[in-house]
């Protein structure tokens, strides 16, 4: 693509914006997102086009998504860890067990989560001994 022809500018324009509207939409899917499986898929849903790639403003939007998403799946997992702690003893292996299961689902950007979210498991089980 010629960039200095103005149909082309406003052509890579107008996807920028539009990538950008669409990685927007997509925090606001991840803020409201109850569980991890949930967060993952919108944070590997949104691919950056080559076309885009020189564009700052989109590589940006991106980063903001992945950040956020992160962000998210650290607070659903704090939060888990949470009522994992207030469980009763007979039903904390059937929690853990759920937690684990839900963290297979932290794939892609996410997951360097999965040892995040083990230390902080190990760190809770000893606290709670």
């Amino acid at each position: 693509m010629a960039l200095r022809d103005p149909v082309d500018k406003n052509m890579l324009r107008m996807e920028a914006r539009r990538f950008t509207a669409r990685c927007e939409a997509a925090v606001s899917s991840i803020e409201r997102a109850d569980n991890l499986r949930e967060v993952s898929r919108m944070a590997t849903s949104v691919h950056l086009p080559y076309t885009l790639s020189a564009d700052d403003g989109s590589r940006d939007s991106l980063r903001l998504l992945q950040t956020r998403a992160e962000d998210r799946a650290r607070e659903l997992i704090q939060e888990q860890l949470h009522n994992l702690a207030r469980a009763d003893e007979s039903q904390r292996e059937k929690h853990r067990r759920t937690m684990l299961d839900a963290w297979t689902n932290l794939t892609g950007p996410l997951g360097h989560l999965r040892t995040w979210a083990q230390s902080k498991l190990l760190a809770a089980e000893q606290q709670n001994g």
